[in-house]
């Protein structure tokens, strides 16, 4: 009976001792930050994201260009989203946290996945899900992002499935308007 209760207390001291977590207000900051982030996004205000950006930190975009600083990033926001020669007419995200930060000392890596809608001013509108990671740094007692990179299925995503799409129709397109012409061509000959 007592290496029963001996056994049973060790288990539930080792659930207790489980549930603490000594990053866990760590842990509801990045939640703010990611939640401000997305938040800032969506209202396209790249100074509210630019908030949790460390002064030297580096963006990967999916279009492959990288930032690094507050000003360079802002040039690349404007470019694709607010001058008059912007690429993405309207943008949106939501953003999810795939598994816990992971912690090296005052260093953390998250990662987690995206769903996007895009509207180019091409008049192109598609839905891209995403993959992101980050890298944030804490100097006294507040996170900074130092390093966020977008990804997304190389081999299946929305652009490359409307190339495809349009391959097929052109080709379709190509082989009738072949027929029509061998028609026109075979009814020629005979007249002659």
């Amino acid at each position: 009976m007592k290496m029963a209760l001996g056994i049973l207390f060790l288990t539930l001291g080792g659930i207790v001792c489980a549930e603490e977590d000594p990053y866990a207000a760590d842990r509801e900051q990045m939640r703010a930050i990611l939640a401000d982030v997305e938040a800032a996004l969506n209202a396209h205000d790249f100074d509210q994201a630019a908030s949790h950006l460390h002064e030297n930190g580096v963006i990967t975009y999916y279009d492959t260009q990288v930032t690094q600083g507050l000003e360079d990033g802002r040039r690349y926001f404007n470019r694709m989203l607010k001058d008059a020669a912007a690429v993405v007419k309207d943008y949106s995200v939501t953003g999810e946290v795939s598994a816990p930060a992971v912690f090296h000392g005052n260093t953390a890596v998250a990662y987690g996945t995206t769903e996007e809608h895009f509207k180019l001013t091409e008049g192109l509108e598609f839905v891209l899900h995403g993959r992101w990671s980050v890298t944030l740094q804490k100097n006294q007692d507040s996170w900074k992002i130092i390093a966020l990179h977008f990804s997304s299925n190389l081999f299946d995503n929305p652009l490359l499935n409307n190339a495809k799409r349009m391959n097929w129709i052109v080709g379709g397109v190509a082989f009738l308007g072949g027929l029509l012409l061998m028609y026109i061509v075979g009814r020629v000959r005979r007249k002659a």
